[in-house]
């Protein structure tokens, strides 16, 4: 990287960096040039070097905005900025000699590498006249430069098309007075031109009529400036020569201006459509950054499919484990981040598991700044490269997305790899504090998604970490259980190094619950809290006849096989594997997936999936199930096996399934399968069991009072995932049984951020989520002032209002009715649904914002009660599910509500009947229906929306009831607004991945 050490504006247009590279100063000669890269996807541009000076080692250059290239290193690089790469000196030095009388003659930019050859020429001994030629005088620079190196103030003449400063017209005026001059010491002995094409040629033309020897320095366009490209080439007496080699410097009087005038314009529909694009990006830059605007698109402007994902043709890839999807291109990304609206609360990101910055990272894509959404990704994720590849988008961030409620959402986990991949190679990452005396130390057990997830957290807060691995690489489920052609192993190694570079000690070929036990680690080895993330390896099977066969293999083996010990390269590795030629796997999510996807890379003519469930309810991601079709795989779905069949020798000869049909939803709410009775044999010689996997007990039976669940994954607290012994905290498959990565991420992080509380406190057990400071901190955070009101905390600098002693009393204009405190629903008499008034003055400086406060309460009151009604009678378990994390949201809403604005929250809500609360949202069906239970809901949420919308409206265009704090107000109505609409989005989702007999999102 080369740093711009000062940079100033020259005139209009124009500004030059002094540079420091000091290997470049030392060799550079006058009428030299460079070739400057700003960045990765830049181009190579051509600078002639107007100064340089080798004791200081920098170099200085000119620039003038007027391309796309330019244009942003005028707006975006400034004293202290680097740019990726500067070749040279390039090109032949000036040839300096002592003629006597030199004129230099500069047009536009070429003004600033007349400096450097005037400077030489009167080092020389020679009488030096410069002649410079300005377009106005708002773009003259640098001519107190040259007054210092002539000998006499009529060498310098400046010259003006429009005569606003120096004398008015071209440079070839005062040239061909120089030149016929009546003295022979006034006359030049040579001519040295630098400047446009059409500059240069009238100069050569005003000097060949007085046979005065003229040097022009050609700069085209050229790629390499080595002489490689053959772009510089221009024909100087009927020969061919480069300027980057030959020249810059050529004999004008032989130069073919015509040709090199006609090549000119050869890339002028490209720079225009460049400059095109950075009209682009600045106008997204300012309205994004500086601006902050969000929802700055309309839906009907964007395109409405996804850019599509290149991938290779699925009858090559069969014959290896290259990865299928070969990523973003830089045009492919920019074209799907150009579909993110920038929604102001963005759902997405609450249906990311880790809590990624979506639109953030996005925001940095559109402007081309790939570390920048890097940095943002990083603050929750470590891995998008891992993520953007093996996450199930589609049911997390992206089926929140907002655009994908009328088009196709963005694509989200796409960008994601494209950043990590694309911006891995050059960002930085967040480095390790520097070691206190005594640094905590931890151990990780497991070196898969969810260990290497707390590593992270736990090496940038300044912990000494070490992660125990049973297997003899990093990575865990990472490395043998997902192939090549989905997570390519070089995308692990960097993930893994990245780690290392961090501090984090990696001990392979050490198994926890046989080489150390969890106490020989917190004891013996000195360790001061460990995380378990070992996974969910052993794999699960059906008891049917014929198991026992060599033949059967379960997904983890198989996989393991392949993945970890390349049993595809058998015999030339050593691990060995059956196949055959017709292979059945079991299971429908992905795990099945990648089995009949390495079977069908194994060459195995036909392979089939059996799944006894709908495709629609297969838990495989929608990619992985058409990348499998596309490869050859045969699918039967409700098909559920019955029997291996084997013959006398042991080896398998078919499988018996039946055929199954859809029942009523089961516990998890998927439709059970219901026998039909009708069987039917596929012939095969090879089953793979990929049905799930259970807990090792290796480690479990080896820690006395570790608590486990009847399948015997590990119980933990699932706020701190500490477990039940103390310094112990677990996380991902092992906790929660077979799981997704990211899932497993989000546990890591979430024990990290406990375990550095649990260091940095008293080491009480359980630990309980607080304010402590993590280990890499050296002050607490300053708490703010309290309320001058009541003394209660003020949360963060925004504007608050504060309702503490607000006196909520009402009455029903209907059926007057008092009612004290909050009503429900919102501002209608809980037993008649007429409307409530305000019965007393609030005793609140505003009452239009307390009116505010009071909606928003009652709306959360409201649905929390609707939700607990509804969890309590309905007779769905996914309803019963549904709306008690419902209920919970609502509950958290309330609880921040009330911190915020000092309120103390009602005892006990009210008991809503769900008749009522149908009559109240306008839903005259039966509410016990779960599909009703959703719609009613919805419609208190869209209520909600409603009128905070028209509030915010109302508020911003005047002064409302009560007349003060109106900003605060309105700013409350519109936060209001954008959560009820987050709520809409999130329970329109819910509804339609039910209906359509899907899992749902929460």
């Amino acid at each position: 990287m080369f740093r711009i050490l000062h940079r100033e504006t020259l005139a209009e247009s124009t500004f030059s960096w002094v540079v420091a590279a000091p290997d470049i100063a030392r060799a550079a000669q006058a009428g030299q040039f460079v070739m400057l890269r700003l960045h990765e996807g830049g181009e190579r541009i051509p600078l002639t070097l107007a100064d340089f000076d080798a004791a200081a080692g920098t170099v200085t250059l000119v620039i003038q905005a007027v391309g796309r290239t330019t244009r942003e290193m005028e707006a975006r690089y400034v004293a202290g900025s680097t740019f990726s790469d500067l070749a040279g000196p390039l090109g032949r030095p000036q040839h300096i000699t002592r003629p006597g009388t030199v004129v230099l003659v500069g047009g536009g930019l070429g003004v600033a590498p007349v400096y450097a050859q005037a400077r030489a020429f009167r080092e020389a001994g020679n009488r030096v006249r410069v002649v410079l030629g300005f377009r106005d005088a708002g773009r003259v620079f640098w001519t107190a430069r040259f007054a210092a190196l002539v000998e006499r103030p009529d060498d310098l003449l400046i010259c003006t098309e429009d005569g606003s400063a120096g004398r008015t017209g071209r440079v070839t005026d005062p040239l061909a007075e120089l030149c016929g001059a009546s003295s022979a010491d006034e006359r030049p002995d040579l001519v040295v031109t630098v400047g446009p094409l059409a500059m240069m040629r009238a100069c050569a033309e005003v000097t060949r009529a007085a046979s005065v020897p003229t040097l022009a320095s050609i700069n085209t366009l050229m790629v390499d400036g080595t002489g490689m490209c053959g772009a510089c080439r221009v024909t100087v007496g009927g020969q061919v020569r480069f300027a980057c080699v030959d020249g810059p410097d050529f004999d004008a009087h032989a130069v073919d201006f015509a040709e090199l005038l006609a090549r000119q314009g050869r890339f002028a529909r490209e720079e225009a459509r460049a400059s095109e694009d950075y009209a682009h990006l600045c106008h997204v830059e300012h309205q994004l950054f500086e601006l902050g605007a969000h929802e700055y698109k309309k839906l009907r402007t964007l395109a409405p499919h996804q850019a599509p994902m290149p991938e290779r043709d699925a009858t090559e890839r069969v014959r290896h484990f290259e990865e299928v999807g070969l990523g973003y291109t830089l045009a492919d990304a920019l074209a799907e981040a150009e579909r993110c609206i920038q929604c102001t609360r963005a759902p997405c990101v609450s249906g990311c598991p880790v809590g990624v910055d979506i639109p953030g990272f996005i925001r940095h894509v559109l402007v081309r700044d790939f570390d920048a959404a890097l940095g943002v990704i990083h603050q929750t994720n470590a891995f998008p490269s891992i993520c953007g590849r093996v996450c199930p988008q589609e049911s997390q961030c992206e089926a929140q997305c907002v655009v994908g409620k009328k088009l196709e959402p963005v694509g989200i986990g796409r960008l994601e790899r494209f950043v990590g991949d694309r911006a891995a190679r050059t960002a930085t990452r967040p480095g390790a504090p520097p070691p206190s005396a005594r640094p905590s130390r931890v151990a990780i057990v497991g070196s898969g998604p969810a260990g290497l997830a707390a590593a992270t957290d736990l090496a940038r807060a300044g912990v000494e970490v070490t992660v125990f691995e049973a297997l003899h690489v990093v990575g865990g489920v990472l490395r043998y259980g997902i192939p090549a052609f989905r997570l390519p192993r070089d995308v692990i190694d960097r993930e893994v190094e990245a780690l290392v570079a961090l501090g984090v000690r990696f001990e392979t070929n050490t198994v926890i619950g046989t080489t150390f036990t969890l106490d020989d680690l917190l004891s013996r080895e000195g360790y001061d809290a460990a995380f378990v993330g070992a996974g969910a390896g052993a794999p699960v099977f059906l008891g049917l006849p014929g198991e026992f066969a060599g033949q059967v293999y379960s997904a983890n083996e198989f996989l393991t096989r392949v993945n970890l010990m390349a049993a595809n390269d058998f015999p030339v590795a050593e691990t060995p594997l059956r196949v055959g030629q017709s292979v059945v796997v079991l299971g429908g999510g992905n795990t099945a997936m990648d089995c009949v996807r390495v079977a069908r890379r194994l060459g195995v003519p036909t392979v089939r999936c059996v799944y006894r469930r709908s495709e629609a309810e297969a838990p495989a991601r929608a990619e992985e199930l058409r990348h499998a079709r596309e490869e050859g795989v045969e699918f039967l779905f409700l098909h559920a096996p019955l029997d291996i069949l084997v013959d006398d020798r042991g080896e398998i000869t078919g499988l018996c399934v039946e055929e199954m049909t859809q029942g009523e939803p089961d516990a998890s709410g998927r439709r059970k399968p219901v026998h039909t009775g009708r069987e039917q044999v596929l012939a095969c010689d090879t089953v793979i069991y990929a049905l799930g996997t259970q807990a090792n007990p290796l480690l479990s039976r080896t820690a006395p009072g570790l608590e486990t669940n009847p399948r015997g994954n590990i119980v933990v607290d699932p706020q701190t995932q500490a477990t039940s012994l103390r310094g112990v905290f677990a996380g991902g498959d092992i906790v929660t049984g077979g799981a997704t990565v990211v899932l497993a991420m989000g546990a890591g992080r979430r024990a990290a951020a406990a375990i550095l509380q649990y260091l940095a406190g008293a080491r009480a057990w359980p630990p309980v989520l607080g304010a402590a400071p993590s280990q890499a901190s050296t002050e607490a955070p300053a708490a703010g002032p309290p309320c001058p009101k009541c003394r209660r905390p003020v949360s963060g600098p925004e504007a608050y209002i504060c309702c503490a002693d607000a006196t909520l009393s009402w009455q029903c204009r209907d059926c007057a009715r008092v009612d004290e405190g909050f009503a429900f629903p919102y501002g209608l008499c809980p037993a008649c649904g007429g409307t409530l008034e305000p019965r007393e003055p609030a005793s609140v400086r505003s009452t239009a914002a307390l009116e505010a406060v009071r909606t928003a309460f009652e709306i959360e009151l409201g649905g929390l009660s609707f939700y607990r009604r509804a969890a309590e009678e309905t007779t769905s378990p996914v309803m019963r599910a549904l709306f008690g994390r419902l209920a919970a949201m609502e509950a958290g809403h309330m609880s921040t509500l009330a911190a915020r604005y000092h309120l103390d929250l009602p005892a006990s809500p009210p008991v809503v009947f769900l008749d009522r609360a149908a009559i109240f949202s306008g839903v005259p069906r039966e509410p016990r229906d779960p599909v009703n239970l959703f719609r009613i809901a919805i419609a208190f949420e869209q209520r909600a929306l409603r009128f905070f919308s028209a509030a915010a409206a109302e508020t911003a265009e005047g002064t409302p009831p009560g007349g003060e704090d109106t900003g605060v107000t309105a700013a409350l109505y519109r936060e209001l607004a954008a959560e009820e609409a987050e709520h809409v989005a999130m329970l329109e989702t819910e509804l339609a991945r039910y209906l359509a007999d899907r899992p749902g999102l929460l």
